[in-house]
């Protein structure tokens, strides 16, 4: 006697369990499911590092789909308007408009400069750059002088002590 058990196709939503008196049915995504939540249960030290797996994987996830709409969003016309919403001017990108706002930044001067000494904002930003660096390093240079001389002068109270107690 042979017995033939064909299954056409089998899905997460596929029902092994029919509900009865209101419950839901059961599928395999259920049992799927249940079958993780137990195991990780088991092992709770590890459900900070698959969390945070998790957490890393949803996110690239979410910028991988995300990406072509913002690299179409930068690229694609827009037309500015007046406040009226009248065009103004030729279609451009928003790409273009972010390039011309960030040249105005750096090329922006300050205000409240009247003499017009402090210079634009590209020009601050790199000088208070350099001045926290050479602050880093002089203050490194400072500390290896420090500690040299008072390596020296352990050495020179050594020496004395050491002369003073041979004299006597």
């Amino acid at each position: 006697m042979n017995i033939t058990v064909n299954v056409d196709e089998v899905t997460l939503d596929t029902i092994v369990r029919q509900g009865y008196d209101g419950e839901s049915a059961t599928t395999i995504a259920d049992l799927v499911a249940a079958e993780i939540v137990q195991r990780l249960a088991a092992k709770r030290e590890e459900w900070y590092e698959l969390s945070r797996t998790v957490t890393e994987i949803r996110r690239e996830v979410i910028r991988e789909a995300v990406l072509p709409a913002i690299e179409q969003a930068i690229a694609a016309p827009i037309q500015k308007t007046s406040l009226y919403g009248d065009p103004v001017g030729d279609p451009v990108t928003l790409r273009e408009v972010i390039v011309d706002e960030a040249r105005k930044v750096i090329s922006a001067k300050d205000p409240n400069d009247y003499r017009g000494d402090k210079g634009t904002f590209l020009v601050r930003v790199v000088r208070e750059e350099v001045s926290n660096a050479l602050r880093a390093e002089i203050a490194a240079e400072v500390a290896k002088a420090k500690a040299a001389v008072a390596d020296e002068i352990g050495r020179q109270v050594a020496g004395a002590v050491t002369a003073a107690m041979k004299a006597r």
